[in-house]
C-alpha cells in the first residue's frame, strides 16, 4: 500500500515544505486541503506545486477539504448547495492537475434544521451533480464517514454510495477511526468492500467521550490487525492516509513517527 499524510496533520505553513518534509519522512504522497483561502484556487499555484512534488517522487491520493461543512452539500438554501457544488468541482479540477485521482467530500450535515430524510435526498442529489462531473474528468466522488449523523450504517452508506454511482464514479473515502465510537471498522470494510477507494486513518480511545478520543494509530482501541485483514480480504492495496494532527510540541517529529507506524501496520 501508498502511504500519505493529510494536511490537518501538516507541521508547517506551505505546501512546498511540507511535501520536502513528507518526501523525507517517507510518505508516498502528500493530500493537500481546498480551504477558502488557500492557493489551490490560484491554477498558477497548483501547477508549481506539481512540479514540486514530481521532482520530490510524491503522488496526490486526493484532494480533499473542511468547506463542506459550512457549504454544506444538503443545506436547505439553494445558494449554500451551490457553493458547495462549486467548492467540490474546483476540487475535482485540482485533483485533474495533480493526476490525484479522487476528491473528498463530506455530502450532509444532519441537524436541527436539516432533516435525515431531506438531507439524504439533497445530498444525493449534490453528489450525483459532482459524479457528473467527475465522469468528465475521470476523478472519483469519494465520500467519506463523519461525525455528521448522516449514513450511520455501512449498508446505508453502500446503498447511497450505488445510488450515486449512476451518475459517475462514486466511492466510499474509508475513515477507520471515526467508525470506532459506534462501531466496528473491519465490519465495515468487509460491507463497503470494492466501493472503497481511498483510506483515512486515526485512532480512537473508546473511554474517551469527547473529541479528544482520537488519537494516533496504534494508541487507541481500533482492532488493527483486523482492520489489515479486511483489507487484504476484499483486496485493498490503494492509499492509506493518516489523519492525525501535528505535535504540539516538535510538530516536525510527528510525520515520520507516524510513517513508521503505517509501514509497521501496512506493509
Amino acid at each position: 500500500m501508498k502511504l500519505a499524510l493529510n494536511q490537518m496533520g501538516f507541521p508547517a505553513d506551505s505546501l512546498q515544505t511540507n511535501a520536502k518534509l513528507l518526501a523525507d519522512a517517507g510518505y508516498d504522497g502528500i493530500e493537500p486541503n481546498l480551504t477558502a483561502d488557500g492557493p489551490l484556487w490560484n491554477d498558477e499555484a497548483v501547477d508549481e506545486f506539481a512540479d514540486q512534488i514530481a521532482e520530490l517522487e510524491l503522488d496526490i491520493p486526493a484532494i480533499s477539504t473542511t468547506l463542506h461543512w459550512e457549504r454544506q452539500l444538503s443545506s436547505g438554501d439553494k445558494e449554500t448547495r451551490r457553493t458547495g457544488i462549486e467548492a467540490g468541482e474546483r476540487m475535482i479540477e485540482i485533483a485533474d492537475s495533480l493526476n490525484a485521482g479522487a476528491v473528498l467530500i463530506v455530502p450532509a450535515i444532519v441537524d436541527e434544521e436539516t432533516p435525515y430524510d431531506e438531507a439524504y435526498r439533497r445530498a444525493l442529489e449534490s453528489i450525483q451533480s459532482l459524479a457528473a462531473t467527475g465522469a468528465e474528468y475521470d476523478v472519483t466522488v469519494c465520500i467519506e464517514n463523519v461525525w455528521n449523523d448522516f449514513l450511520l450504517s455501512p449498508l446505508e452508506f453502500a446503498e447511497f454510495v450505488d445510488q450515486a454511482s449512476k451518475f459517475g464514479p462514486v466511492g466510499a473515502y474509508f475513515d477507520v477511526g471515526n467508525v470506532r465510537r459506534f462501531g466496528h471498522p473491519e465490519q465495515w470494510i468487509r460491507i463497503l468492500g470494492e466501493r472503497i477507494e481511498r483510506i483515512h486513518v486515526k485512532d480512537y480511545r473508546k473511554d474517551v467521550d469527547t473529541i479528544d478520543a482520537f488519537t494516533y494509530p496504534l494508541e487507541g482501541d481500533v482492532d488493527w490487525p483486523a482492520v489489515v485483514e479486511e483489507l487484504t480480504a476484499i483486496g485493498y492495496d490503494g492509499w492509506v492516509t493518516a489523519e492525525v494532527p501535528p505535535y504540539r510540541t516538535a510538530p516536525e517529529r510527528m510525520p515520520p513517527r507516524v510513517c513508521s507506524d503505517l509501514k509497521y501496520l501496512f506493509s
